[in-house]
């Protein structure tokens, strides 16, 4: 049995195989793609000739459909594994721009790392010179109050007391003071008669000069946030002995990482004297140099980097400086 329907774009009559209802084709005659309708959806319009009207009984109905009307090819649906395949191309299709992309992105990536100018190129080694310093370099400062983010309240509560009681540190070496200053938390530094303080210019090697130049940002940006991590952990641990009632004599576990890191700045955070048998913290830094206190007979040490609790070292230097006579 066949179906007999009309294009419903060039009106050209098309007859198919009853085994093509509701499949999707083209029409012979202008290519237009449509669904074979089924059967029941076909519904012919039969307008009657005065022939037919004036003889009722006539049975005759005009033909619709043209003896000769070419066959109509349905298009066959797309098997599962063609569907898969044509997804696979269209994605295959998609990875050399996007590999290529991949490529040109990397490339400017090391380009850029390359050619960073922050991006520190050389070696810190070599000999520098040390000369004796005054102690009246040494002036007091103050921490931002901005580093105590998170505990201002508790901040203020502790400048409050230190009002009444400074926090002090005593060694060999030298005595760090705690202290309150115009409603900041203060640090000085008292040193021991025992101990020597030099002066370590920066700028008389090249290579330490723009190391310092272009580091020395990224380097106190680091010391910042330390100094906010162990300020915070101070207030918490005063804030503990307070509400135990008990007096605060922590001090001496945040001598360097509060203390002495509210006096220098990012090199000098990260730079240690090596004198051989003990390593000695940077404790100050001030016109583009270091201070350090170090035994009175010393003649030389080494000042090398401070590796950091990841492993890096910030300051990859490894210089021996001798120390000078005289101020």
């Amino acid at each position: 049995m066949a179906i007999e329907f009309d294009c419903p774009y060039c009106t050209a009559a098309i007859r198919v195989d009853d085994t093509a209802a509701g499949k999707r084709g083209a029409c012979p005659k202008c290519g237009t793609n449509l669904i074979v309708p089924r059967p029941a959806e076909i519904v012919t319009d039969v307008v009657e000739s005065p022939a037919a009207s004036a003889n009722p009984e006539s049975d005759v109905v005009p033909d619709v459909v043209p003896d000769m009307v070419p066959e109509f090819q349905s298009r066959p649906q797309a098997s599962v594994s063609s569907r898969v395949r044509r997804r696979r191309h269209r994605r295959g299709g998609l990875m050399f721009p996007l590999a290529c992309g991949g490529s040109l992105l990397l490339a400017i990536t090391v380009a850029w790392f390359l050619n960073d100018p922050t991006r520190f190129q050389g070696s810190l080694v070599g000999e520098l010179t040390a000369s004796d310093a005054g102690t009246e370099v040494l002036v007091p400062r103050a921490i931002d109050p901005d580093l105590a983010e998170g505990h201002a309240e508790l901040y203020a509560e502790l400048i409050e007391s230190l009002r009444d009681r400074t926090g002090r540190v005593r060694s060999n070496v030298m005595v760090v003071v705690f202290d309150e200053s115009e409603g900041k938390l203060t640090v000085r530094i008292e040193p021991s008669q025992e101990y020597r303080l030099v002066r370590v210019a920066l700028g008389q090697s090249e290579a330490l000069g723009r190391f310092v130049e272009s580091q020395s940002s990224r380097l106190d940006g680091l010391r910042r946030d330390d100094l906010s991590e162990e300020l915070g952990k101070l207030i918490l641990a005063w804030h503990a002995a307070r509400t135990a009632d008990e007096p605060f004599d922590e001090w001496m576990s945040f001598r360097e990482t509060v203390g002495l890191a509210a006096l220098v700045g990012g090199v000098g955070h990260h730079a240690i004297a090596q004198t051989g048998r003990q390593n000695l913290p940077c404790l100050y830094e001030a016109g583009g140099a270091l201070f350090f206190l170090v035994p009175a007979l010393l003649d030389e040490f080494r000042l090398i980097g401070r590796r950091r609790a990841d492993g890096s070292m910030p300051f990859p230097a490894d210089f021996r400086v001798r120390i000078g006579r005289g101020r």
